[in-house]
């Protein structure tokens, strides 16, 4: 049945054309993204069971590029380098832009932050972070 399914939507998205089919890349990186800020806040909070540290979650999703680039902007900004923040937003919403993964971080004492993702799609790895232009 999984099969089925899998050459169903497959042909459909051939039907539509490379828009579709791009269109259904990003709704896939927006899943991994979302993925990876659940598990990460619940790092930073120290929730969830996994017992994983944030460093450790964060080695599961992104390249060590990028890890490396966000622990130098930590250090400069004394911010979390993946909420860009001092605390873990409350909620959050993600959503396709230009190519990449737009993160709009909510707080429920007020404000909203948004962060762009750039996802590589050869190994479904986040290769970057920062503000909502890149």
């Amino acid at each position: 049945m999984f099969r089925k399914v899998v050459l169903v939507a497959a042909l459909t998205l051939a039907a539509q054309g490379p828009a579709a089919a791009e269109a259904a890349g990003c709704g896939q990186d927006a899943a991994l993204v979302g993925e990876f800020v659940a598990a990460y806040r619940d790092a930073v909070l120290g929730l969830g069971g996994t017992g994983r540290t944030p460093s450790e979650v964060r080695a599961l999703y992104l390249t060590p590029e990028l890890n490396a680039r966000l622990d130098a902007w930590a250090a400069a900004h004394r911010l979390d380098p993946v909420f860009r923040a001092a605390d873990p937003p409350d909620a959050w919403r993600t959503g396709c832009a230009g190519g990449a993964v737009l993160v709009v971080e909510e707080w429920r004492r007020g404000g909203t932050l948004p962060v762009r993702y750039t996802v590589r799609a050869a190994d479904r790895s986040i290769t970057g972070i920062g503000g909502p232009q890149g």
